[in-house]
């Protein structure tokens, strides 16, 4: 295994425009803090400047091509650090701001901007940071920016982090844009949003293509200098909206060394889930390459006010637990300021890690359940269903007054955005019952669908993937030929893998539906599903129950008068008016003795959204049924203790990692409070030995016919139990 490979604990000490005070540090006592009392392996070193109002274009280290960073003199910061680094086994990584520059320093290269269709500098009509601007990837700035890499690369780095490029939303207009559009379409560059042009949707995958021609090509600068040197960019989340932004992991993964992007925290900002790093690091590792969460230790844009120290401990436990590499950055005025005990949980976490590093080296995913995360779907998906974005208001009484318009949304661009944000609601509503239900899982992308397999996953999860090609829905039907169980909802396969609309649903055969007959429109209460029949008769749910009807629904006409396990109520159409009885419309289909269920509604996009306990429950409930029997884990942890598992082949083990954001029932979390005792029970081959890498005690278990059960006392934070 290469370096970058095995287990990574990288962090970023930044100097910010007090660049100079490191003339006077103690270089060697520096490293040496951050290797034994901090416990990184690897560091960046600010090489362009990231801070106001725009210096990425002046360097930290000499070299007669660029511009120093006048306080510096002749000091060279990357020559002068790196022996020491080395010293103490410190990987060194440069940063580079390749997106913020001054309008001064662009004022010298005008042709290099990005620009709006109109013409005008994206950095002038939206400042960066309050000041500045961008530059464009297919400009003559690609060359200055090579030569910003080689220059890096000759000081003995290991290796480069690019921040940005990014292309800015509706950018880039630029000649070179427009020249290299042309001769590749043969057509002018589109210069308006329209999902119904198909040169717009050319312009969306060119746009994402040029990044990653880029990174390609400064790739081979860093080669060229280092064959085993790294370097990798900010590869985004996985949330809709990103081609905004033109960032797709999947097209630059190929290009880098690790999958890498940013989780920072940020106090008031709604509905921050409680899993926020380990859904971000599943994505990553998604990509097949090693990947990095970073994660800044300031209070938000609070840069010199530390991150309270259970949610800095929880970000790395959640990180490593999903298998992503930690990073953190701190600024030195926060360190000024009397804050190093902030750093514990970091010193805490990474130390255990790095003391036990053994049982993070070379592990995978053990779970055996997929929720495919679609980027077909989350560019491309615009519903054709108009009645869909009928706004009937929040539903919310206030006094005697209640919400209850109804004005339809005539804007595509505005209807796309909704879109967007109905697929991110409903992915992270179903991460989050997984999460909360201990229920392992893997994210995977849609090149995945080309290799699964029902030896691999039990059970598959299409989360409203509407954006589908024909090949991935012929591995679909082959996945549940196969054995494969199979639950989808709403427009999943509704829409070829451009968002163009299908005339028949391929997979409307396989879950038994004639067709569509109608759009319910958007409701935010007195509107109901009931169940009908035993099939989900477990855990929460009763016969008879009625539950509240997701806000996106759809009415369908099943092939066959099989009865649903749930229907529809008729629209009650008010609020504080009397049920009016059962409709005929299936809520849910369930078919092949229970392996493929089909949601005409969107559950988890309410559950996301209203938090219901019995969307909630409906959701596991159809998990389990797909399944088949029990799940291979089982627990009483509460919801808020994440578990998940990894595994090695060589020694064979399992690898349970647990985290306790069980707290003040607040963000940022203060106070975390200790579980006493947490039940497990796993579906494996009698184990030689149980034991805790935190209490260094082997742990007594059970075996009963094909399980072994276990207890774990006085939980705390974050835990990793061994079974070899």
């Amino acid at each position: 295994m290469e370096w970058y490979e095995k287990p990574v604990r990288m962090m970023r000490l930044d100097y910010l425009d007090a660049f100079e005070q490191i003339k006077s540090i103690d270089l060697d006592a520096l490293a040496k803090i951050k290797k034994e009392q901090w416990h990184i392996n690897c560091e960046w070193l600010v090489a362009t400047l990231g801070v106001a109002p725009g210096l990425g274009y002046t360097v930290s280290f000499n070299t007669p091509k660029f511009e120093k960073y006048p306080a510096l003199g002749e000091f060279d910061w990357l020559r002068e650090y790196l022996p020491y680094a080395k010293k103490y086994g410190i990987r060194v990584l440069a940063y580079l701001n390749m997106h913020w520059f001054s309008y001064e320093f662009a004022a010298n290269h005008p042709e290099w901007e990005q620009l709006l269709p109109d013409g005008t500098p994206y950095g002038r009509y939206r400042p960066l940071y309050g000041s500045g601007t961008t530059f464009c990837v297919n400009s003559g700035w690609r060359d200055w920016a090579f030569e910003m890499i080689e220059e890096t690369m000759k000081t003995g780095v290991d290796g480069v982090f690019l921040d940005g490029p990014v292309i800015y939303p509706n950018c880039c207009y630029c000649s070179a844009c427009r020249r290299k559009f042309e001769l590749q379409e043969q057509t002018e560059i589109p210069t308006q949003e329209d999902w119904f042009n198909p040169n717009w949707k050319k312009f969306i995958e060119f746009r994402e293509q040029s990044v990653a021609d880029f990174l390609y090509d400064a790739r081979q600068v860093v080669k060229a200098i280092n064959p085993l040197g790294v370097i990798f960019l900010n590869a985004g989340n996985w949330l809709g909206g990103a081609w905004r932004i033109a960032r797709d992991m999947e097209k630059v993964g190929p290009y880098q060394d690790f999958n890498g992007a940013e989780a920072f925290f940020h106090p008031g900002f709604p509905d921050v889930s409680l899993f926020f790093w380990s859904g971000l690091a599943k994505y990553l590792t998604a990509g097949k390459k090693p990947a990095v969460v970073f994660n800044h230790h300031c209070l938000g844009s609070w840069h010199y006010i530390p991150l309270p120290e259970e949610e800095m401990r929880i970000a790395i436990a959640q990180t490593v637990a999903n298998g992503a590499n930690p990073w953190f950055a701190v600024f030195s005025p926060a360190l000024e300021y009397g804050y190093e005990t902030a750093l514990h949980p970091v010193q805490e976490v990474n130390g255990f890690i790095e003391e036990n590093e053994v049982y993070y080296t070379a592990t995978e995913s053990a779970a055996d359940i997929a929720l495919l995360l679609s980027r077909q779907t989350t560019t491309y998906y615009l519903s054709q269903l108009t009645d869909m974005y009928l706004d009937v208001g929040t539903g919310r009484e206030e006094g005697l007054v209640a919400d209850v318009t109804a004005e339809k949304t005539i804007d595509w661009t505005k209807r796309k955005s909704i879109c967007d944000q109905i697929m991110n609601t409903a992915m992270l509503g179903w991460m989050t019952a997984m999460f909360r239900s201990h229920i392992p899982f893997d994210i995977i992308l849609d090149d995945d669908i080309k290799r699964i397999t029902a030896q691999k996953y039990r059970v598959l999860i299409l989360s409203n993937a509407a954006c589908l090609s024909d090949g991935q829905i012929a591995k679909i039907q082959e996945y549940v030929a196969k054995g494969g169980s199979l639950i989808a909802s709403y427009e999943t396969g509704q829409y070829d893998e451009s968002g163009n609309p299908r005339p028949q649903n391929p997979l409307w055969q396989l879950f038994g539906i004639n067709k569509i007959e109608r759009v319910l429109a958007p409701t935010a209460g007195e509107e109901y599903l009931k169940i009908k029949s035993n099939e989900l008769i477990t855990d929460g749910l009763r016969l008879n129950q009625l539950l509240p009807r997701p806000g996106y629904s759809l009415l369908i006409q099943p092939t066959s008068k099989t009865p649903s396990p749930i229907i529809f109520m008729n629209p009650v159409g008010q609020l504080y008016r009397s049920l009016q009885g059962e409709s005929e419309y299936p809520a849910m289909i369930l078919s092949g003795n229970g392996k493929l269920i089909y949601f005409p509604h969107l559950v988890e996009e309410a559950y996301m959204r209203l938090k219901l306990a019995e969307h909630l429950q409906l959701m596991i409930n159809s998990i389990k049924l797909a399944y088949g029997n029990r799940l291979f884990l089982e627990t009483d942890a509460p919801p808020t203790v994440e578990i998940e598992l990894r595994k090695q082949s060589h020694p064979n083990r399992l690898l349970i990692h647990l985290i306790n954001m069980s707290g003040d029932m607040q963000r940022p979390i203060n106070r975390v409070f200790p579980i006493p005792k947490i039940a497990i029970s796993l579906r494996i081959s009698p184990p030689k030995k149980i034991f805790s890498l935190s209490l260094k005690q082997q742990i007594p278990f059970q075996i009963v016919l094909d399980r072994v059960n276990f207890t774990i006392d006085n939980f705390e934070t974050y835990e990793l139990i061994v079974i070899e």
